[in-house]
C-alpha cells in the first residue's frame, strides 16, 4: 500500500460526501463514487488500506452465483466480509465495495473481503489486489467486442495473477485448469455421471489442440465445450484429476442410492471425494439445494475453497444446507397451472445462453419459451451485434416439447433468422421489437406447461414484469 498523501485524503472525504448525499437522495451508490475516487486520484486503490485476507472470482461463466454462495457461506460462520454484491466487479466498483468496509480516512475495518472480478481487467486490479486465493470459474469466448477468444482472457490471467496467489481451479477447463503452473493451486472436478454421454457435441469447442505442444488432443470424455477430459499422445499433456471430485448423486431420502444425471433436478444432496478434508473420511455428504450442471460446479468451488480455508466439512455442509444457490439470478415460481423459470441468460455469450436453454430442455413437459437475450434497448446501435447469437445452441429448442418461442427486442428479427437455421419451424416463432409487450404474445394453455423467461442483465426489470403479469392472469394476483 503506497503512503496516504493528501490528494488522496481529500479524495476520500469528496467522496464520502459525495456518497451520503446520493445516499439521502435515494440514488444507487454502488459505483459512482469509486469512479469518482479514480478520477480524483489515479492510483487511489493502491493508497487504500486493504482487508488483511482477500478472496477473488473470476472467470467467464458463474463467478457471479460463486461469490454470493461465498457470501452466504462466510455470513453463516459469522465472518466479518466486505463484498461486491450490488457493485461493479470492475476496479470502480471494487473502490466503492473497499470503502465501505473502511474507516472514514480509508483505515480498514473489515479483515475479509470477498470480490468478484471481471477476468479481463485483472490485468488493472491486481497490481493493487493480490488475493490470497482466487477461484477460476471456466474461461470460454464471450462478446465479441471485449473477448470473443478464450486464449486472450487467459493470456491476461497468466501474466497478471500474483505469484502469491493460491488458485482454485476447474480441473474440467482444459483452458483455465493450465493456470496452475507456477501457482499453488488445488482443482475441482465432476466424475462422469450414470447415463451421461461420453461425448457431447456443440457449436462452440475452443480447445481443441494440446495446450503443451499445440497436437491435437484425444478426447475422454465431453461434458460440454471444452468441460471435460483430454490427453494428448505427443507430449502425454492431460487435464486432472482433481483435488475435489464429486463422483455421485443422491437424493437425502435414499441415502448411498446414486441417481442418473438424467434426474440431476432431483438430487438434494451430492458425495465429494478429496484427500484434503479436515478430517479422516474421504468421501463427504453435502447438500445441494441447485438443479443444474452449472450449479454442481458453483457448488464445488464453494465447498473446494472453504475447506482449503481450514473449515471441516461437516461445518461447510451446515452453511450449504442454509444458502441458496443463484437466487439473485434465477427465480422460479407458479402461475396456474404453470411453473415459471426466470434465468439470466448473458447476453452477446453464447455460452452462457446454450447451457441456459439446455438446462431448460431438461425439465419434462411443454415449454413456452421467452428469449430476451438482445441487448438492444429502444434503439439499435453497432454494439449490438448479434452474430454471436449464430454460434449458440439453438438446435436445443427444435423440439415437440417447445410449443412457443417469443423473441423480444430490436434485434429479435434477426435471432428469428437463428432460430430458423437451427431448424425451428416458423409457426412457433413469434417476434417483437417491444420487450414489454412480449407478454401479450405468449399464448398457454389450460394443462401444465413449463415457462422460460430468459433474460440478459438490462431486461431484468422486464422479465419480473412479464412473471407478474402472468401471475396476474392466472392467479388474479
Amino acid at each position: 500500500m503506497k503512503n496516504r498523501n493528501i490528494r488522496f485524503l481529500m479524495t476520500i472525504f469528496v467522496v464520502r460526501m459525495t456518497t451520503l448525499f446520493m445516499k439521502l437522495v435515494g440514488l444507487n451508490a454502488t459505483h459512482f463514487p469509486g469512479q469518482l475516487a479514480k478520477r480524483l486520484c489515479p492510483d487511489f486503490l493502491a493508497r487504500l488500506e486493504k482487508p488483511e485476507k482477500i478472496i477473488g472470482i473470476t472467470g467467464t461463466n458463474g463467478k457471479t452465483t460463486i461469490s454470493n454462495l461465498l457470501a452466504d457461506l462466510a455470513r453463516h460462520f459469522g465472518l466479518d466480509f466486505a463484498h461486491n454484491a450490488y457493485g461493479s466487479n470492475i476496479e470502480e466498483g471494487i473502490i466503492t465495495t473497499l470503502l465501505e468496509a473502511s474507516s472514514f480516512f480509508g483505515k480498514r475495518k473489515q479483515s475479509l473481503a470477498i470480490l468478484e472480478i471481471d477476468e479481463r481487467l485483472t490485468r488493472i486490479v491486481f497490481p493493487d489486489i493480490k488475493p490470497d486465493y482466487l477461484i477460476v470459474s471456466n474461461l470460454f469466448r464471450e462478446s465479441y467486442l471485449r473477448n470473443a477468444h478464450a486464449e486472450f482472457i487467459y493470456g491476461i490471467l497468466e501474466d497478471n495473477i500474483p505469484a502469491e496467489t493460491k488458485l482454485i481451479l476447474n480441473a474440467d477447463d482444459m483452458l483455465s485448469s493450465n493456470l496452475a503452473t507456477g501457482h499453488e493451486s488445488v482443482s475441482f472436478s465432476i466424475a462422469r455421471l450414470p447415463d451421461e454421454a461420453r461425448i457431447n457435441k456443440n457449436l462452440i469447442r475452443d480447445v481443441v489442440l494440446c495446450p503443451s505442444c499445440y497436437q491435437p488432443l484425444v478426447d475422454d470424455f465431453i461434458r460440454y465445450h471444452h468441460i471435460g477430459r483430454a490427453h494428448c499422445d505427443n507430449c502425454g499433456w492431460r487435464n486432472g484429476p482433481a483435488d475435489y471430485e464429486l463422483t455421485v448423486l443422491q437424493r437425502r431420502s435414499e441415502p448411498g442410492q446414486e441417481i442418473s444425471v438424467n434426474d440431476l433436478a432431483e438430487a438434494d444432496a451430492v458425495v465429494i471425494e478429496s484427500q484434503r478434508w479436515q478430517n479422516d473420511e474421504s468421501k463427504q455428504v453435502f447438500p445441494f439445494v441447485g438443479e443444474n450442471m452449472l450449479d454442481l460446479y458453483n457448488s464445488l468451488a464453494a465447498i473446494s475453497l472453504f475447506s482449503e480455508l481450514g473449515y471441516q466439512p461437516e461445518r461447510i455442509a451446515e452453511a450449504l444446507s442454509q444458502a441458496a444457490i443463484g437466487k439473485s439470478r434465477k427465480e422460479i415460481i407458479t402461475a396456474g397451472p404453470h411453473t415459471i423459470y426466470r434465468m439470466l441468460a448473458k447476453g452477446k455469450n453464447p455460452i452462457a445462453v446454450t447451457r441456459v436453454l439446455d438446462a431448460m430442455m431438461r425439465r419434462p413437459g411443454d415449454k413456452y419459451i421467452v428469449l430476451l437475450v438482445d441487448t438492444s434497448l429502444k434503439e439499435m446501435s453497432p454494439e449490438d451485434n448479434v452474430a454471436w447469437i449464430f454460434d449458440a445452441d439453438l438446435d436445443l429448442l427444435n423440439s415437440d416439447e417447445v410449443k412457443q418461442i417469443v423473441v423480444a427486442g430490436m434485434r429479435s428479427e434477426d435471432i428469428r433468422l437463428a432460430l430458423l437455421l437451427a431448424g425451428v419451424p416458423a409457426a412457433k416463432i413469434v417476434t417483437t421489437r417491444d420487450k414489454e409487450a412480449s407478454f401479450e404474445q405468449l399464448h398457454l394453455p389450460d394443462k401444465a406447461a413449463t415457462v422460460a423467461v430468459l433474460y440478459e442483465l438490462y431486461s431484468e426489470s422486464i422479465s419480473r414484469k412479464i412473471v407478474q403479469d402472468l401471475q396476474r392472469e392466472w392467479d388474479g394476483n
